[in-house]
C-alpha cells in the first residue's frame, strides 16, 4: 500500500492507527513490519503511532485497525491513479501537438524521439527538422510503425 501510495510505511501505519482508534481487539498472529519513513514524515511521527495506538501494543492495535482502513486507502489510490491517468492524458497530448508542429525545435524533437508513447515517436521520425541521431535511433525502435516512418524518411 505504501508503495503504492508513495508513502512511507509509518504514514500509512499512522492512517490507519487514526481510522481504527476504537477498533475491537483482534488477536492472532503478527509478521513484522519495518516502520521505514521518509523525508515528507514529521520527525514527531514514531511519537504520533504511540498515540494513535491508544495504549495498545502497535502490531496488535494495526491488526485490528487495517480492516476498517483497508477500503478508505483502496478508494485513495484509485483516486492517485486517476488523477496519474489525466496527467499522462494531457502530457500525451501535448507531446502529440509538439511533434506534429512544424515549429518544433530539433532539440526538442530529440527529446521526444525518446517517448513512452509510440505515435509521438512515429510523429518525429516523419518530422522534417528530426535531427539525424534522433532518426537512426527510432529506425531501431522496437514497434515497427516507428521504424517504418524513420525509414521511410532515409
Amino acid at each position: 500500500m505504501a508503495r503504492r501510495a508513495q508513502r512511507s510505511v509509518a504514514f500509512v501505519v499512522h492512517r490507519t492507527l487514526l481510522t481504527g482508534k476504537a477498533a475491537a481487539p483482534v488477536t492472532g498472529p503478527t509478521a513484522p513490519l519495518a516502520l521505514t519513513t521518509d523525508e515528507d514524515d514529521p520527525p514527531s511521527l514514531s511519537a504520533k503511532l504511540h498515540l494513535a495506538a491508544a495504549g495498545r501494543a502497535l502490531d496488535q492495535a494495526l491488526v485490528a485497525s487495517w480492516p476498517l482502513a483497508r477500503e478508505k486507502f483502496q478508494a485513495w489510490l484509485a483516486r492517485l491513479e486517476e488523477a496519474s491517468q489525466a496527467e499522462r492524458a494531457d502530457d500525451l497530448d501535448r507531446a502529440l501537438a509538439e511533434a506534429a508542429d512544424r515549429a518544433t525545435a530539433p532539440a526538442r524533437l530529440a527529446e521526444l524521439a525518446k517517448s513512452e508513447y509510440p505515435k509521438v515517436r512515429a510523429l518525429v521520425a516523419a518530422h522534417p527538422a528530426a535531427p539525424p541521431d534522433a532518426l537512426e535511433r527510432l529506425r531501431a525502435d522496437r514497434e515497427r510503425s516507428v521504424r517504418e516512418a524513420a525509414s521511410a524518411r532515409a
